[in-house]
């Protein structure tokens, strides 16, 4: 039975899980700094399509193959760690560019690949599923939770590049952007260690 109770912890979660610190959100900060609010909202479109994949693959038993088969888990969180490592130098390198110049920005697609290698996300999505889906919902009540969770994500992810926009006036130096795009790729990793030792 669907609740008022159930669709607002639903929401609390997704949008708790939105606005704290991890990989999507400080690319969302990073990239409003280094291009603009605007060209960051690919990248937000692409965090709720790739959600919303990765809602389907859990609801159609993806991750009882991983508990099955752990090493494809591991392998997956592994890939996903060196993509990450990947951005957080293209973001590091990115500094070295006047503001104004166009470099390469991190769009949809790219975002909706990396929600399936973010195992941060391979966390949170199967905890949404397991922890606010009642067992044997039917297809109506998952798919309104599940709205419920996506849409929830969205206004942290506008705070995150909302903020990025702001800073950007403040790093128009561009020694004071190259040390903030150090300092993002750096978070960018460490947002990643604690799950690399997930099991």
């Amino acid at each position: 039975m669907l609740t008022l109770s159930l669709i607002f912890a639903a929401a609390t979660f997704g949008f708790v899980t939105a606005i704290t610190p991890g990989p999507n959100n400080t690319i969302l900060l990073a990239t409003s700094v280094n291009h603009g609010f605007r060209k960051a909202l690919p990248y937000l479109a692409g965090i709720s399509f790739g959600l919303m994949g990765m809602i389907t693959l859990v609801g159609l038993g993806l991750n009882l193959v991983f508990a099955t088969v752990p090493v494809i888990y591991q392998a997956i969180k592994y890939l996903g760690f060196g993509y990450i490592l990947y951005l957080a130098i293209s973001l590091i390198r990115s500094g070295y560019q006047p503001i104004d110049k166009e470099t390469k920005v991190i769009g949809f697609f790219q975002s909706v690949s990396l929600q399936f290698v973010n195992p941060k996300v391979w966390v949170v999505v199967p905890s949404f599923m397991a922890g606010y889906i009642p067992a044997g919902a039917s297809f109506q009540i998952t798919a309104t939770l599940a709205a419920v969770f996506l849409i929830s994500k969205i206004p942290g992810a506008l705070a995150w590049a909302g903020f990025g926009q702001l800073l950007r006036n403040f790093l128009m130096d561009p020694k004071k952007r190259k040390a903030f795009n150090w300092v993002a790729g750096v978070l960018l990793v460490a947002s990643m260690v604690p799950v690399l030792f997930l099991r």
